[in-house]
């Protein structure tokens, strides 16, 4: 009989040509796993980061996933940490789609890894799919130290929806400076998501910077206005008030903010 190894390879190839399904790759799976078990897991793991020729590790993740057997638990856990992003983001989808307490762990963990495709795609799993998930994300982006962590963990709560938004609104309005800049950069990527009560604390974020003196915040929420344009009209005071601001550079991302605001 052919080993484990050429059993799947010859599987995965046919799932690559059409010959199989991928809901018929899972029969295979489930027989090996159940007669072999570590020695499957161990050849699918290497298979995901060495394919054969002509075979998508996310080809291989994918299958296996449909499987839905616990026994490949594991594996999921592994292809998170995957040097392909697309394994990585799929093994991420897989593990929010389970929604359970080890799986949202899982997650955790890997919020701070040092691989940013890896914290990208957990931060956006554990933001969607879970009730607690933007809450934990948030926790993440006021208190890491590190730009690049908080503008991976910023992005990820903007593609979460209106919880996400949520959010990003709270940060903005807790007078953490940094974590407020990437807060308000990540908003201008949904600024079309915003409604007029999201609008009123854009503003009211804005203000408190100005009485703190955050430039940096300040610049960063009037850009944010500036996204907003025609949406704003009737805050313009709120902008307007920055117009003359000690700092040039204030000044002029407030007057460019009006332009927009009164142009389109």
């Amino acid at each position: 009989m052919s080993s484990i190894k050429e059993q799947l390879i010859n599987m995965f190839s046919k799932v690559m040509a059409g010959t199989v399904s991928r809901e018929e790759g899972t029969m295979l799976l489930n027989y090996l796993v159940k007669e072999r078990q570590a020695e499957t897991v161990r050849e699918l793991v290497y298979l995901i980061e060495t394919p054969p020729p002509g075979v998508f590790p996310k080809t291989i993740l994918h299958t296996i996933a449909l499987s839905r057997n616990r026994a490949f638990y594991n594996i999921m856990v592994a292809g998170l940490c995957s040097k392909h992003e697309d394994v990585s983001l799929l093994a991420a989808e897989e593990l929010g789609k389970l929604k359970t307490a080890e799986a949202k762990n899982t997650l955790v963990e890997h919020l701070k890894s040092e691989r940013y495709h890896v914290r990208k795609v957990s931060a956006t799993a554990l933001a969607q799919n879970y009730e607690d998930g933007p809450a934990m994300v948030e926790k993440e982006l006021l208190s890491n130290p590190e730009p690049f962590f908080r503008t991976t963990y910023a992005q990820a709560l903007a593609r979460a929806g209106k919880r996400g938004i949520a959010a990003l609104l709270n940060v903005m309005n807790t007078g953490s400076s940094a974590a407020g800049v990437a807060s308000a950069e990540a908003l201008t990527s949904v600024a079309n998501e915003l409604d007029e009560k999201d609008m009123q604390q854009v503003f009211y974020a804005l203000m408190s910077a100005g009485d703190r003196k955050d430039s940096m915040l300040i610049i960063a929420i009037l850009k944010l206005a500036g996204t907003l344009s025609s949406r704003v009209r009737g805050f313009e005071g709120y902008v307007r008030a920055f117009a003359d601001h000690p700092a040039d550079i204030v000044r002029d991302e407030a007057k460019a903010a009006l332009r927009l605001i009164k142009e389109t």
